[in-house]
């Protein structure tokens, strides 16, 4: 399969300009990966929690899916686009995201900080849901560009580092320098590259993110009575910084 086609359980925009192929086996069954006289192949990584191999130029990934308590084929796509993606040169964010006219806001995080429920909620504020848990972004000179559709580019305008906290009373925006902005990025980024020339463009696109985007720490309150209530208030933050993209757009 190829990755910019429609995948059944991949709720995911963006990766119309990656052209992969994606083969799914079972050692079990034969003795050869169908990645044989594809070219040169290395092991998946473990982060990725998959066995079988990619191509050093991200061109393909061969699956091994013999086991029995192995993800379903959605899961596992989901878990190497991000390295297929780096080794073609291109940067994804571990983020959810909405989107205005403006720009999109993306929400990164660790897993289970709350990421897909935030972008979720923030639908009933009529801000378009475009990402769940990836977030393919695009450098374009100091320009960062989100493809969400084959026709449909939008700038990636501000970055929130989620966490939650249980004695939170609100939601809490604080801004962040470009430092620790990029020190943030490289701890929730797909660092388990181990091609230099590959790690050195993620590098690069996660620096010029870090100088372009404004970005903020935002901790919101770990309690489910108050959720309401910080989604309205980070709705509230996100309408202030469409309007500062819109009325002053060389300030951002």
């Amino acid at each position: 399969m190829f990755s910019n086609q429609p995948v059944p359980g991949l709720a995911q925009c963006g990766y119309y300009d990656l052209d992969v192929e994606i083969l799914f086996y079972s050692q079990g069954r034969t003795n050869a990966a169908p990645s044989a006289g594809k070219g040169n192949g290395v092991p998946f990584h473990r982060a990725t929690g998959l066995r079988g191999h990619i191509a050093e130029d991200g061109r393909w990934a061969a699956i091994d899916e013999g086991s029995d308590q192995w993800p379903d084929r959605a899961v596992c796509i989901r878990r190497v686009l991000p390295f297929l993606a780096a080794l073609q040169g291109k940067v994804t964010l571990h983020a959810s995201a909405v989107a205005t006219p403006a720009g999109v806001y993306a929400f990164v995080g660790a897993s289970g900080a709350g990421k897909s429920t935030l972008s979720s909620c923030l639908e009933k504020f009529d801000l378009r849901a475009v990402a769940d848990d990836l977030l393919p972004c695009r450098m374009q000179g100091d320009f960062v560009a989100v493809p969400l559709g084959q026709d449909d580019t939008l700038p990636l305008r501000g970055l929130y580092f989620l966490s939650r906290q249980d004695s939170l009373e609100s939601a809490r925006r604080t801004p962040l320098n470009s430092a620790d902005c990029l020190k943030r990025l490289l701890v929730h980024g797909f660092g388990e590259i181990s091609i230099k020339t590959a790690w050195a463009t993620q590098f690069a696109a996660y620096t010029s993110i870090a100088r372009t985007v404004p970005s903020y720490d935002l901790v919101v309150p770990d309690a489910l009575p108050r959720l309401n209530a910080s989604v309205a208030a980070v709705r509230e933050m996100i309408a202030e910084q469409a309007f500062q993209a819109v009325s002053h757009p060389a300030e951002t």
